[in-house]
């Protein structure tokens, strides 16, 4: 394991993030995010918010794991990078604090005890957790 396999497991979470939200929340149909008709403007206005928040995120993460600039491949740069995409996956858990609030996509009857989208940011965070883990590690034996 090196260097290269800490980057492809960040990139890929921010990647999978980036393309996953587009996807589930603006064209997969039936629309159940930005384009649904049954949504208030405003929350749709905020769908669109969030996916260009992550967007934008996931690509500055993306321009410190390819970038070239002075400090690149640094301890800090990796931790920046798994950082961007990780607040978001790790969004997905308080957000659920609110009252009248679901994890389930509108009209979805539920098929397991949790929603999808959380197994994934579960999954996705200890992917990120075992790349800066392997980062520390070749960073101590460097």
């Amino acid at each position: 394991m090196n260097l290269l396999t800490v980057k492809l497991l960040i990139a890929f979470t921010g990647v999978a993030l980036t393309v996953g939200g587009w996807f589930f929340d603006a064209i997969k149909k039936p629309y159940t995010h930005l384009f649904n008709p049954h949504w208030l403007p405003h929350a749709r206005y905020h769908s669109a918010l969030w996916l260009f928040a992550i967007t934008l995120a996931c690509g500055a993460s993306l321009g410190l794991l390819w970038g070239h600039y002075p400090g690149q491949d640094t301890g800090l740069a990796i931790w920046m990078a798994a950082f961007l995409p990780g607040l978001f996956y790790l969004s997905f858990f308080p957000s659920l604090l609110f009252r009248n609030t679901s994890s389930w996509d509108d009209g979805e009857t539920p098929f397991m005890p949790i929603a999808p989208q959380l197994v994934v940011a579960t999954v996705m965070l200890l992917v990120l957790g075992g790349a800066l883990w392997l980062d520390m590690h070749l960073r101590v034996g460097a």
